[in-house]
């Protein structure tokens, strides 16, 4: 039986990847005091859709890197912290900075276990990832 393409080092790498970049993108939202903003509905709804595709994708992500992490749960708890952004701009201060900590803890976290899955690959699909991320086709 071949094994499952979708366990493989090179597909958790690109799992964790692709989330992490959410991640980031989640946190562009409330990354600056939001006391002076004015939130949209178009602004919720972009951030409650951030919100929406992270938690769904989230249990992929936990199978595949969690192992990797030092707590990969930790996502879902912010998630859910977060709410929507007016939730967000009412929080107390100390709320609002504990809650920026713990975004910048996990994504680190998110990042360390890219280190360690990297670790984990042989040359060749070091060699084959280094030229799928720079667009090139390999030898035949």
């Amino acid at each position: 039986m071949a094994p499952n393409p979708h366990l493989s080092m090179p597909n958790r790498i690109a799992v964790c990847r692709e989330y992490a970049h959410l991640w980031q993108a989640f946190f562009q939202f409330f990354s600056d005091d939001l006391s002076e903003v004015q939130i949209t509905e178009q602004m919720e709804k972009e951030f409650e859709g951030l919100i929406g595709i992270l938690a769904l994708n989230n249990y992929k992500f936990q199978e595949l890197c969690g192992e990797f992490m030092k707590d990969p749960g930790e996502v879902i708890k912010i998630l859910a912290e977060a709410g929507n952004l007016s939730t967000l701009k009412a929080m107390p201060e100390a709320t609002f900075s504990k809650l920026q900590i713990a975004w910048h803890t996990a994504f680190i976290d998110m990042n360390r276990a890219l280190g360690k899955m990297i670790a984990r690959l042989t040359k060749k699909e070091m060699e084959a990832m280094q030229m799928a991320d720079s667009g090139q086709q390999p030898a035949a």
